[in-house]
């Protein structure tokens, strides 16, 4: 009992010492960068038939070469879990539809000034983790949800463009934002300049 009691206030003098940081300014930055997930493990969602969804770390990962693995687990018993499926790269967001699990993914390649970063969204099957198509929504994304509408899926994704010309000595920096429209197959179904 006298153990249990311990744990206790060491978790609470950590609470009270995260929420005292957090308001101290620097030192907040420096707790959220010690606590943030890494290559977005510690990421969750909840489906809308509520199947848990949960990026672990997986076998083999390195700073330079992550890998995650995506856990399904289904609200029956047995078995524990649904599926689950490595994935490579840094990644962010789960969006679960009802048919359909997007992830976004980005991928380093190459080092310094040779580096190139690649962001996709990746669709997998929520009811085996099956890969479908790799979405590559040109710009970076600002934005993204997704819905289901009637029994298909759709992923709503703004982007946001960057343009530089130069005439006469002046440049002009132009700035797009547009919001397209996927389906769950991996079609564009809309583009709307924003």
């Amino acid at each position: 009992m006298r153990s249990l009691r311990s744990i206790g206030a060491i978790c609470a003098a950590g609470l009270m010492f995260s929420s005292h940081a957090a308001a101290q300014g620097p030192v907040s930055s420096i707790l959220s960068a010690l606590s943030s997930p890494s290559h977005g493990v510690g990421n969750t969602a909840i489906g809308p038939d509520g199947t848990y969804y949960a990026l672990v770390p997986g076998t083999g990962s390195t700073a330079s070469a992550p890998v995650s693995e995506l856990i399904a687990a289904g609200l029956t018993a047995t078995p524990a879990t649904k599926w689950t499926v490595n994935l490579t790269g840094e990644l962010g967001a789960i969006l679960p539809g009802a048919n359909t699990v997007f992830v976004v993914q980005t991928v380093v390649s190459g080092s310094g000034r040779m580096a190139t970063i690649t962001t996709s969204i990746l669709s997998l099957s929520a009811a085996t983790g099956a890969a479908g198509p790799t979405l590559s929504p040109s710009g970076t994304i600002s934005n993204i949800e997704v819905k289901t509408i009637g029994t298909s899926d759709y992923l709503y994704v703004q982007t946001t463009s960057t343009s530089a010309s130069q005439n006469e000595g002046t440049t002009t920096i132009t700035t797009t934002t547009t919001l397209t429209i996927y389906s769950q197959a991996g079609a564009v179904i809309k583009t709307v300049p924003l």
